[in-house]
């Protein structure tokens, strides 16, 4: 599979339907942010203090039910887990902390240890752009790769990020198994959930999803980014 180079055109908008979409992308970004912190410090505690209830009980329990307690711990550090992750997807910290280009290079190397996929990266990112533009251009490079993990069963792959104008360009492919592009954006579709989200907040943005993938040649993703929203 070739991966090719294109300008997506976009089209004219008033300058008011612009600031309506800023607007509510700010705004969803700040209450993703709230819902977030709520996940990990409110709700985080709360499971901590489970975990202290537990420990307490188990003193006062015979062998078999402890055996049990520690089963119940399990699935509570799961379900810490899995909050971490929501949290880390509805609003992306490590964006603001370390900047766009390096927490991309984390994750990918994060990815590598985990998968044992081998990750190449080609990043030409000067001028940076807005705080809202990374966190969105981290999404998506956050959804490609758990796509990757989870289902190309890819031997490798790769991350090319750059300014293009006004733009962000980013690009992620891989060579898997591939998948049908068709079916999997379909509003009823019941996989890749996570890839037609954040085609819909590309596109609210003002930005642009691509998908190539062919059966046993893998898969690229392109996605634009306004650099400042």
């Amino acid at each position: 599979m070739r991966a090719s180079q294109f300008e997506i055109p976009r089209e004219g908008g008033n300058g008011q339907a612009e600031q309506a979409h800023r607007r509510l992308n700010s705004l969803v970004e700040t209450q993703s942010a709230r819902i977030a912190d709520l996940l990990h410090d409110d709700v985080s505690q709360v499971l901590a203090s489970a975990h202290i209830t537990l420990d307490d009980v188990a003193g006062d329990v015979p062998l078999s039910a402890q055996l049990r307690l520690l089963q119940v711990r399990q699935h509570l550090h799961d379900v810490a887990e899995q909050l971490r992750c929501v949290s880390h997807t509805l609003h992306p910290g490590i964006v603001e902390d370390l900047g766009i280009v390096d927490a991309i290079t984390f994750t990918s190397r994060v990815f590598t240890r985990r998968t044992s996929i081998p990750m190449v990266m080609s990043v030409k990112m000067d001028p940076p752009c807005s705080p809202a533009a990374g966190a969105l251009v981290y999404r998506f490079v956050h959804e490609a790769l758990a796509n990757i993990g989870q289902h190309a069963r890819a031997t490798s792959a790769a991350i090319a990020l750059e300014r293009a104008g006004s733009d962000i360009v980013c690009i992620i492919s891989d060579n898997g198994l591939g998948f049908d592009v068709t079916a999997t954006l379909a509003p009823d579709a019941t996989r890749h959930l996570g890839l037609r989200l954040i085609q819909a907040r590309l596109e609210a943005a003002g930005g642009a999803l691509d998908i190539v993938s062919v059966a046993g040649q893998g898969t690229r993703l392109r996605a634009v980014v306004p650099s400042e929203i």
